[in-house]
């Protein structure tokens, strides 16, 4: 029974170490797109191109709007992978 009341904190603390090292910190997004004023997550990713061409999208419901590609969700940093001339279409 001591054995017991012995073990049970120590697996506690084992868990507790364990787990905090199995958070993904650095997950790689499909794209972000400024729509209507806000940060947009884009569902898959349009820009598997291997030009370093700026990605580009247009969507189904707003085709006369080009949107710009970014690789975060603050839009500073632009994603590669473009077409190098017309923009991908996407149907979110």
């Amino acid at each position: 029974m001591k054995t017991k009341k012995f073990l049970m904190p120590v697996m506690a603390i084992a868990m507790a170490v364990g787990l905090a090292f199995s958070t993904k910190a650095d997950v790689q997004s499909n794209g972000w797109v400024e729509r209507d004023g806000a940060s947009y997550q884009l569902q898959t990713d349009p820009c598997n191109s291997s030009n370093q061409a700026q990605c580009e999208v247009i969507f189904t419901d707003d085709p006369g709007t080009v949107h710009q590609v970014y690789m975060d969700e603050a839009l500073s940093i632009p994603k590669p992978g473009g077409s190098g001339g017309l923009p991908y279409e996407i149907e979110d």
